[in-house]
């Protein structure tokens, strides 16, 4: 994740310099830094979207949430085969 910042900080340096400097001489290559630029940035972008909303998920308590549907089942709350789906799923949460 530091190299892709650290890219991300000279490609856009580089293209901010090439935009001002080449912009008057030459459009084609200013807009070719641009593009260039914005496809980089868009899947960087993405990227640290998903990163961060993977960090977000809040942290699952699995064993003690298996021990009160282990309660729940003894009471006949729920049936052995509620119990056994919810267990699956609490369960996924780990793997």
């Amino acid at each position: 994740m530091k190299v892709l910042s650290i890219i991300a900080v000279i490609v856009f340096t580089l293209t901010l310099f090439f935009i001002f400097i080449l912009g008057p001489v030459d459009e084609t290559a200013a807009v070719g830094w641009a593009l260039l630029s914005m496809f980089f940035a868009i899947p960087y972008s993405i990227f640290m979207l998903v990163k961060v909303n993977k960090l977000k998920k809040p942290v699952v308590n699995v064993h003690e949430q298996l021990l009160q549907l282990g309660e729940l089942k003894e009471k006949n709350i729920i049936s052995e085969y509620e119990f056994d789906q919810k267990k699956e799923k609490l369960l996924a949460k780990i793997r």
